[in-house]
């Protein structure tokens, strides 16, 4: 790599410490993130500490924004997908609140977990429009079982940071290929390709040395830009763009 994965993780540090601002709102904090939601807005959460734990709320923003845009979580199929996604982060739904709960030191864990639970859900629902058939994730899914590959979804790891990272699928060693690690982005931008680069090199570290990560790339209605295809190849991760799939059915059966 032309990168260590020490400067790696030193740069993202300096970018999460330095986008972050935080103002008090009545007897809770709105801490605002440098990551991005679908707007381009930042994202924002608010922290309310309480006698034996500290309370992490996005205020509702999440799900009532997709609700705005035409997007309802009325159906069960719906209700299971987004409980599915909020289990992965061990984030929980109080009515259109995304909760964590922080207790004992672990603020900064839960922190990342609700960040990056806001981020996959308006990801993950953002296309899932009345004439959308489907959603991305699901997607990857079909086509993976089209092409016979053995995959594990949901998959957790604990990161050297004591981070857990969730992957959307795994592949595990075969004979004729190694572990695979997966993650299918709705919408490939800087941020999200940030977040797949530091999950991947928070647990490699863990993993068989011949493990490889892939992440599919949704370019149904854009071009995926050439600068997130490129910072993901600079860290060893195999970027595919959803139209260019059926060149990595091979590797990814195997």
């Amino acid at each position: 790599m032309s990168k260590s994965i020490k400067s790696l993780i030193d740069e993202y540090a300096r970018w999460l410490r330095d986008g972050i601002s935080v103002v008090q709102v009545g007897d809770a904090y709105e801490v605002t993130t440098p990551f991005l939601d679908r707007h381009n807005d930042h994202i924002q959460i608010y922290v309310k500490q309480e006698a034996n734990r500290t309370l992490l709320s996005d205020d509702g923003y999440v799900i009532s924004d997709l609700r705005q845009s035409g997007c309802t979580l009325d159906s069960e199929h719906r209700k299971r997908l987004l409980a599915s996604v909020l289990n992965g982060f061990g984030v929980h739904r109080d009515g259109d609140e995304l909760l964590a709960v922080s207790h004992n030191g672990d603020f900064p864990q839960r922190k990342h977990a609700l960040i990056q639970a806001m981020l996959a859900v308006g990801d993950l629902f953002a296309t899932a429009q009345s004439h959308v058939k489907s959603l991305f994730l699901e997607d990857v899914a079909a086509y993976l079982e089209s092409i016979g590959a053995p995959a594990f979804p949901d998959f957790q790891l604990i990161g050297k940071s004591g981070f857990q990272h969730k992957f959307d699928f795994a592949l595990p060693k075969s004979a004729k290929a190694p572990e695979r690690l997966i993650r299918a982005v709705n919408r490939p931008n800087k941020d999200t390709a940030l977040l797949v680069i530091a999950a991947w090199n928070d647990v490699r570290a863990s993993r068989a040395a011949d493990s490889q990560m892939y992440t599919m790339l949704n370019d149904s209605e854009s071009r995926v830009p050439g600068e997130v295809v490129d910072a993901l190849t600079q860290y060893d991760i195999v970027a595919v763009p959803w139209s260019q799939r059926m060149d990595h059915q091979d590797k990814l059966a195997a």
